[in-house]
């Protein structure tokens, strides 16, 4: 058998392409599968690659095209859960024609149709008008600056809201607030 490059005989055997080459012509792959413009990979990594692909598609597109969770309610069954139940309840009124000898007399039955709802609604208690005031009593080391830093609403100056604060608590100097003291903070 000859090399696939020359008329020398084969020594060895490519693992890769399965072509015969000498010594001059490969190491452990033959001079082909050894030259980089010509690297390829094999079939069987072409081929796991595409079904790799090919996999992957389709399991994308079943997670795009797939039904919602099958825990739903259908339709009717969540309208008829909403939506209240009739029954229907007889009431026995005496037929006053009926005069038969020592017989009880007839009665008429007429249906009356009662809604029940399906789902008793609870109702919910209205929440309480949160207080326009918090009240903060002083603590050791507080001043009315650190007391308004603290409770400072967006948008609004630090001086500005310490003023508002001593105005409505009534505080004859700026600074002076007193240990123990309860103070009203505006909430805006």
């Amino acid at each position: 058998m000859e090399c696939f490059r020359c008329d020398q005989d084969a020594a060895f055997e490519c693992s890769r392409c399965g072509e015969l080459y000498c010594e001059a012509h490969g190491d452990r792959l033959c001079e082909r599968c050894q030259d980089p413009t010509l690297a390829l990979p094999s079939y069987r990594v072409y081929r796991g690659s595409l079904l790799a692909l090919l996999i992957g598609s389709v399991f994308a597109v079943w997670l795009l095209v797939r039904p919602s969770g099958g825990n739903d309610l259908d339709a009717a069954e969540r309208a008829t859960s909403v939506l209240p139940a009739a029954t229907a309840a007889a009431t026995v009124t005496p037929d006053p024609d009926d005069q038969t000898a020592g017989a009880a007399p007839a009665a008429t039955v007429t249906p009356v149709a009662t809604a029940t709802p399906a789902v008793a609604a609870t109702a919910t208690p209205t929440p309480e008008p949160e207080p326009e005031f918090i009240e903060y009593t002083v603590a050791a080391g507080d001043t009315l600056s650190s007391i308004a830093a603290r409770f400072l609403p967006p948008g609004e100056g630090l001086e500005a809201f310490s003023q508002r604060i001593a105005e409505l608590n009534q505080l004859p100097d700026l600074g002076l607030v007193r240990l123990g003291e309860t103070l009203q903070i505006p909430r805006q």
